[in-house]
């Protein structure tokens, strides 16, 4: 039996790869260095973040009170979509199509991806069909940066 070593050529040879564990004190304070977040003047403070949403009460139920659970519902949703888009942004994509250089369609869509947690309904009324709610979330603004400080 012949024993045999692979052997790389001088082309093919792995560059060294380095991996380092990262402390999140030394993220936060290179993220404090190079300025980029603006400085809080008060770092122990919740951020609050709020949004209006709102439903359109269906005109297709069965009886009041499902209209206005409906109209509460989507209002809540709105209301969620929202705040997520002010933490997490909006994703905006657009296609145009040109045929024989004339604009033959043209199409946006914008999509919305985020986990809201612990939002609170501050305030909600329901007038002329229309339900309106003034949602509210809280969050601790050290949180804050270590989630969207990018």
């Amino acid at each position: 039996m012949s024993t045999s070593k692979n052997r790389m050529s001088a082309s093919t040879t792995p560059t060294d790869v380095v991996v380092q564990k990262v402390d999140k004190d030394d993220v936060r304070s290179i993220i404090r260095e190079e300025k980029m977040l603006a400085n809080d003047t008060n770092t122990d403070s919740d951020l609050t973040f709020t949004a209006v949403g709102e439903g359109i009460a269906p005109l297709n139920t069965v009886s009041v009170g499902q209209a206005l659970a409906l109209a509460k519902r989507a209002a809540i949703t709105d209301a969620y979509r929202q705040l997520a888009s002010k933490l997490y942004g909006v994703r905006v994509n657009g296609k145009d199509t040109v045929k024989d250089a004339m604009l033959k369609s043209s199409t946006i869509t914008a999509q919305v991806n985020g986990l809201i947690k612990n939002a609170s309904v501050v305030d909600q009324d329901f007038k002329d069909g229309l339900y309106r709610v003034n949602v509210e979330l809280k969050i601790d603004s050290d949180k804050w940066k270590e989630l969207f400080a990018y």
